[in-house]
Formats: C-alpha cells, sequence, structure tokens
C-alpha cells in the first residue's frame, strides 16, 4: 500500500515539473518574439510617382487582375502603392521598348503593299459610348436604387455609365470629319479597300456624305449594310437601294467612278453595286423574291439599280432562305467562334460548298474577339441559340486563327469586324491601358492594326502565290483566283 503511494507522488511532481517547463519554454519563446519584432526595422516605401509620359493616372486593367495584393504588417496602403508602381514600370519599359529604334510608332506601319477591296471592314458612324438612363420602373420590371424611409428612390439623371469595356487612344470621341479622316487614313494603311458603314433612315444626311467625301479622299469605297429598323419592308429597303444608287452610284457613263463600292460581276458584264442586309431572315422569303427574282413585282434585277445583295446568316436553315429568296450570297457578320452555325470556323468549308453548288458568294466575317460590358446571359430566343458570345483575343492568336481559316478556305472576300465597334468590344483601332477597362497589353496600343495590315499583305500573297504555283493565266482562273473587285 505504502508503495503504491510513494509512486502516485512521485507521478504527480513528475507532472508540475513538466508543466513548469512548458511554462518557461512559451514566456522565453514570447520574449524572442517581441524582441525580434521590435529590433526589425520597417521597410520604408518611397512615394509613389507618375511619369510624365503620357500614361498619367493609368493603371493596366490585365496586369490588375493578375495580381493579389499580400497583406503586410501595419500599413495596407504602402502595398497597394508598389504594386502600382510595379504595374507603371512595366507600361514605360513597354513603350521605352517599342520606341527604342528611336522611329515614331506610326512609321512602323506604312503600308508597302497596294489596298485590296475583297478585305472588307465594318465601320460604325458613331459610338454609343454611355449605357441609357434607367427609365420609368413599370410594373414588370422594377430599377430599385436607393432605399430611404422604407420606400424606393430613383435617380433618373444618373451620372453617365461608359458603355465599353476597353478605352480608345482617341478618348470617347465624337465622329467629326477629322476623326473619320484619321480612321479612313488608318484603314487604308492597313490595306484595306472597302469600308462597310451600317446605315439606317434616320442616319444623318450630312454625316453620310462626309464619310463618303473623306473616304474618296482616302481612295476607298463604302459598300452599304442596311440595318435593322421600324417598318422594314421590302418597299423601304428597294427604296434604300435606290437612293444609295441615285445619290452615290456611278450613273450611266461607262467610265464613271463611284465611292459607292461597285464589283465587276463577270456573268452579267456588268458592275454593281454591293449591299449587305443585316438579319434579312427576319424577313419573309415570299417577300425576298418580290425584290430579288427576275419575275418580282419590285425586282431590281436587269434593272439600273441591279446589285449585289448579301444577306445576314446565323443557322444552318438560314442557308435555304438565301437560296429560295433570291440573294447572292450570305454573310456571317458575328466574328465569335462557336456561338451560332454561321460563325463557326469549323463549319465554313461546308457553307463554301453550299455556295458553290447554287453560285452564290459567301463571306465570312472574322474579328480580333467580342467582349462586351453585358453581364448577363442572352436571350436565346432573340440570338438564335447564343448565349455567351464572348471571345478573348488571347494576344492576337483568336485573330490569327480567324485568319487562317478563311485563307485556308480560299475565300474570294473577307470581311472584319471591326474597325470601331467598342460596345462589342470587336475594335481594331488603338486601346490605351486604363484601370477599370481591357486593354491590348502586352502590345501596343495599335498591336490590332498592324496585325492587320500583316494579315492582308499575307491574304495578298496567299492568292498570288496560289496563282503562279498552279500555273494559271487569265484565261485559267477561277472565281475564287480574282483579287480585286472582280467576281464571277
Amino acid at each position: 500500500m505504502s508503495v503504491l503511494g510513494h509512486h502516485k507522488l512521485s507521478s504527480i511532481k513528475s507532472m508540475k515539473l513538466f508543466i513548469c517547463f512548458i511554462g518557461v519554454s512559451s514566456f522565453l519563446l514570447l520574449i524572442f518574439c517581441l524582441y525580434t519584432t521590435i529590433s526589425t526595422p520597417e521597410k520604408e516605401v518611397a512615394p509613389l510617382s507618375l511619369p510624365n509620359d503620357g500614361y498619367q493616372n493609368v493603371v493596366s486593367y490585365e496586369l490588375w487582375r493578375s495580381q493579389t495584393i499580400v497583406p503586410e504588417k501595419y500599413n495596407e496602403h504602402q502595398v497597394k502603392e508598389r504594386i502600382i508602381r510595379d504595374k507603371i514600370k512595366r507600361l514605360v519599359a513597354n513603350n521605352n521598348q517599342q520606341t527604342a529604334t528611336g522611329v515614331p510608332a506610326a512609321e512602323h506601319r506604312n503600308r508597302t503593299f497596294p489596298k485590296n477591296r475583297n478585305v472588307q471592314i465594318f465601320y460604325h458612324a458613331t459610338v454609343a459610348w454611355y449605357k441609357p438612363n434607367p427609365t420609368h420602373p413599370s410594373s414588370d420590371r422594377l430599377i430599385q436604387r436607393i432605399y430611404e424611409n422604407n420606400s424606393v428612390s430613383f435617380r433618373p439623371n444618373d451620372e453617365p455609365i461608359i458603355n465599353t469595356a476597353f478605352y480608345p487612344k482617341r478618348k470617347l470621341y465624337n465622329s467629326s470629319e477629322s476623326i473619320v479622316r484619321e480612321h479612313f487614313e488608318e484603314i487604308q494603311n492597313c490595306g484595306i479597300g472597302t469600308v462597310i458603314l451600317g446605315w439606317h433612315p434616320s442616319f444623318s444626311e450630312y454625316q453620310l456624305r462626309m464619310i463618303f467625301k473623306v473616304a474618296h479622299a482616302n481612295d476607298l469605297q463604302v459598300a452599304i449594310e442596311i440595318l435593322e429598323y421600324p417598318d422594314r419592308t421590302i418597299e423601304s429597303i428597294r427604296s434604300n437601294i435606290k437612293y444609295f444608287v441615285d445619290t452615290f452610284g456611278k450613273g450611266p457613263a461607262p467610265t464613271a467612278i463611284s465611292t459607292l463600292s461597285y464589283y465587276d460581276v463577270l456573268s452579267k458584264k456588268r458592275d454593281l453595286p454591293l449591299f449587305y442586309i443585316r438579319k434579312a431572315y427576319r424577313i419573309a422569303d415570299s417577300e425576298w423574291k418580290r425584290l430579288l427574282s427576275r419575275n418580282g413585282i419590285l425586282t431590281i434585277r436587269g434593272t439600273s439599280y441591279d446589285a449585289i445583295v448579301l444577306a445576314h446568316i446565323a443557322t444552318k436553315d438560314h442557308k435555304s432562305m438565301v437560296r429560295r429568296a433570291g440573294f447572292d450570297g450570305f454573310y456571317t457578320y458575328l466574328p465569335s467562334n462557336g456561338a451560332n452555325y454561321a460563325s463557326t470556323w469549323k463549319n465554313w468549308n461546308q457553307l463554301k460548298r453550299f455556295a458553290d453548288s447554287y453560285r452564290l458568294l459567301f463571306v465570312p466575317t472574322i474579328g480580333p474577339g467580342f467582349y462586351d460590358r453585358k453581364k448577363y446571359q442572352r436571350n436565346m430566343n432573340q440570338n438564335h441559340g447564343m448565349t455567351n458570345i464572348k471571345r478573348y483575343r488571347s494576344n492576337g492568336q483568336y485573330f490569327d486563327v480567324g485568319w487562317r481559316t478563311a485563307l485556308k478556305n480560299g475565300l474570294q472576300i473577307v470581311t472584319i469586324n471591326s474597325y470601331n465597334n467598342w460596345v462589342d468590344g470587336t475594335q481594331i483601332e488603338a486601346a490605351i491601358p486604363v484601370f477599370g477597362f481591357r486593354d491590348y497589353l502586352p502590345g501596343a496600343p495599335e498591336k490590332y492594326l498592324d496585325l492587320t495590315q500583316s494579315w492582308v499583305e499575307e491574304y495578298i500573297k496567299y492568292k498570288l502565290n496560289n496563282i503562279k504555283l498552279n500555273k494559271k493565266t487569265e484565261t485559267t482562273l477561277n472565281c475564287y483566283d480574282f483579287l480585286n473587285a472582280t467576281i464571277c
């Protein structure tokens, strides 16, 4: 019994000694940590200074998204300042690298080959830079802004919200004559010979004539894309075509020159103007026949208003509509690969074969990407099954693959969407890095202008090499060999 009690007393003493050891060790460790913290000087961070190089208060959105702020002791503001300084250094280094040769950026893009009218680009005369203000709330959709005293308050005069994902180098411009002149100089410098102007009846007459005047000064031709508008009918479309032919057409003289885009149509042995019809599938086939068939009541065929009329298609069924309605061909418009049947690159070979079998013209549309500000999925019923049409630029690789696909299929006319559709984010116009917006980094602001020029030159070389390799002559050329403003 005494032995058992002695053993129990010894165990208690050992436990007490162990607890004392742990306590002393923890106390010494705490003292060491406090000493280390106090003796370590705080890192000094130089004040933030912005370089005077035209990028004041500018931070790349792409770089901002890729950085993670690591919490640092005592001063979170210093951490953010250091990250911003690093971004600015990268911007400055990128700018210095581009101008290291001492040659201005614009001189690097001087065109050394002739323009080609078979490469065409969509152009927007006006850009809707801002989102529309909220309207009066309706019963089906209540716009709730501020809750005050358990009631909803509305602010109809909110500050405008920019409606673009990228920020233009020219800032939020109005399409004045000087701006349009700069635009068209860049377009022709890329080697593009035709501008596709989106038009509707409410388009300003003054602005329309100004665009044609500037296009003429830059040796560009203008093809018209008739957009959707209220009460658009076959009668109104015929009136639209008649207006452009009468106002901007060549006229009866055989040697007349026009800024309106004309093509030499070999099968008809005459020059005809080119028109695009956006969402032509919204009008019934029987209605189109009245305008486009030889025996139609309102036909333009064989008249002074005859034209090359191309229909915008989206689904597989639209191909048959184009054939039945009497169109001369079709185009895809949307540059988002995989968004619908017509815009999917792997379907272009099938679309070309269909066009060849019915003597139609297939005109694909390529673009550098698609990125708008919309946060919600689109209505599938209104967009033919399309819900996600955003496509990232991938530093130009997306644009490259689109061009290669067009060249691989040997297509005659290629359209680019777009020069300045900033709302959809398909523009090739120069953009600068600004906080809160996407940009072209690590490329220069003019990256996609340079890329477009390179691909237009490649397009011309590809066509010429194909003729040379196959030892073709003027008498053995087929429809896809013609380079400039000639179709079968």
